[in-house]
């Protein structure tokens, strides 16, 4: 592909997320689901749990991965950054942090040293309303069409998610919405995958009733 080509593609892509209501995150945390004010200040928020877990957190469990396996690593971290429990999470990259096992340590440190600039959004807050987790049904998806092939220590994987939300009040909503598009590496043919590039798109979500 010439790079006018390209040029005009990444363009092309561009305007069609914004029609679709599409918000795209590359190596960051999420996209928030409403922009800010122009005129709201920048404040930091806590990127950690606003608590510690204890057994009525609902997040998913680390579970066991064969980590040979780049597809199977790519759909394990996506079940665990996105799932969420707002009673006890301050942002969504409290979850990020939790995934963060499956980052290449470059990644890792970034991501526990990231603090966001924004609040977590009004879909979050929505969740919130209702101390709400969410689930995320995870599966791999059509790989961009742009990816190089996989090599010995470089492989490229899609994830979508279609998540569900689960209020402690009885209410029940859309979650996490979003295709992942990851780039995993490893040092060599016998050592784990791990994610060192992400290109998230997420979903429009329908507005959430409040109670």
């Amino acid at each position: 592909m010439t790079r006018l080509r390209t040029t005009a593609v990444a363009f092309a892509v561009a305007v069609t997320l914004v029609l679709a209501g599409c918000a795209r995150s590359k190596d960051g945390d999420a996209a928030p689901t409403s922009p800010a004010s122009p005129s709201a200040p920048l404040v930091k928020v806590p990127a950690a749990s606003s608590q510690p877990l204890d057994a009525d957190a609902h997040v998913p469990r680390p579970r066991q991965v064969d980590e040979h396996d780049a597809g199977a690593v790519a759909l394990a971290w996506a079940e665990l950054s996105y799932g969420y429990d707002t009673a006890y999470d301050a942002h969504p990259h409290a979850a990020r942090l939790r995934a963060a096992r499956y980052l290449t340590p470059e990644k890792a440190d970034l991501a526990k040293s990231y603090s966001p600039v924004s609040g977590p959004g009004a879909q979050w807050n929505a969740w919130a309303s209702h101390r709400a987790w969410t689930e995320a049904h995870a599966a791999l998806a059509d790989p961009d069409e742009d990816a190089e092939p996989d090599t010995a220590t470089r492989a490229h994987r899609a994830v979508s998610v279609d998540g569900t939300a689960h209020g402690r009040d009885g209410w029940k909503g859309p979650g996490p919405r979003l295709h992942a598009y990851l780039t995993l590496a490893r040092t060599g043919k016998d050592a784990p995958w791990r994610i060192r590039e992400t290109d998230i798109v997420e979903a429009a979500t329908p507005p959430t009733d409040r109670p």
